[in-house]
This record gives structure tokens, sequence and C-alpha cells, in this order.
């Protein structure tokens, strides 16, 4: 049984060099290293470095004595950016802020019977609709009935 030929381990692929394979890519069993921050962690993040723009620190020594101290300065220093006393207020929006500048999209037109979006709109009613069926039904809709959907919407005139 001298040489007989190839064995089973010099045909194994298994331990075979895969040059797709990056040890970048392999996963270190001891890092702690993220890649996606849950949104705890990215208000945190927001909220401090809005703590330093405005010139307060958020860890200090004494943290848990002076906590309502830093939540009475923080309030004052919103006060003060706010700019109380001045006509002029500058809107920065953040992921805590629910002040943002309005959206320039147009709004979008719904369909008054279906609730799709709205392609057309009937000179006579005023009411959106979908298709060609929906203003079908409209056409035959009794007297009243497209009031009805118009006050449903908002948009009702009164007619006295």
């Amino acid at each position: 049984m001298s040489d007989s030929g190839p064995t089973i381990e010099d045909l194994s692929v298994s331990e075979a060099p895969r040059p797709f394979k990056t040890i970048a890519l392999k996963e270190k069993p001891n890092s702690s290293v993220r890649k996606n921050k849950s949104l705890k962690q990215i208000l945190n993040n927001e909220r401090d470095a809005h703590l330093q723009r405005l010139g307060l620190d958020k860890k200090r020594p004494d943290a848990k004595r002076r906590k309502a101290e830093e939540v009475g300065a923080h309030a004052e220093a919103i006060e003060n950016s706010a700019g109380i006393g001045t006509t002029e207020r500058r809107i920065v929006p953040t992921y805590i802020s629910v002040e943002a500048p309005p959206s320039l999209l147009p709004a979008k037109r719904y369909c008054d019977i279906t609730g799709l979006q709205a392609r057309y709109t009937d000179p006579k009613t005023r009411l959106r609709y979908h298709s060609a069926e929906i203003y079908d039904t409209i056409k035959g809709f009794a007297p009243g009935v497209d009031n009805s959907y118009l006050a449903l919407r908002g948009s009702a005139s009164q007619l006295m």
C-alpha cells in the first residue's frame, strides 16, 4: 500500500482557498462595531449635538445631582435660541423637533367615491373621480348626493 494515487484529503475542496471570500467580511466574534443604530441612540446623539451647539455639556461629573439644573438650563437655551424677543425665527428640522417646513410637492388628490388617486374632476359637481366607470356613477347621482360627498371632503358649498 505504497502510493496508490490521490487520497480523499488531497481531493477535498473544503481546505482549498476561496478567492471570492475576503477575510475582512468574516464576522469577528468579539467585535463591538455595529452598522445599524437604534432610534434611541440616534436621538441621544442628536440631543448631545444640540446641547453642544448651545454650549451646554451633557457629561458632567455630578450629573445626577444637577439633572434638574441641566433641564432648566436646556429649557432656557431653547427659549433663547427660539428668539422669543425677536420677530424672525429659524427652523432647523431634526429628529427631535416636530417643526419642519411645509412640503414643496403638490397635494395629492383622491377620488371622492373610491379613495383611489383621482386623475379627473367633474366640472359640474366638482367631485374628483378615478376612472370613466366612476364618472358614470357620478352622473347617475340624485340631486344633493354630490353635496354630501363634497361635505365629507370638507369643500361643500352651503346653498340656501
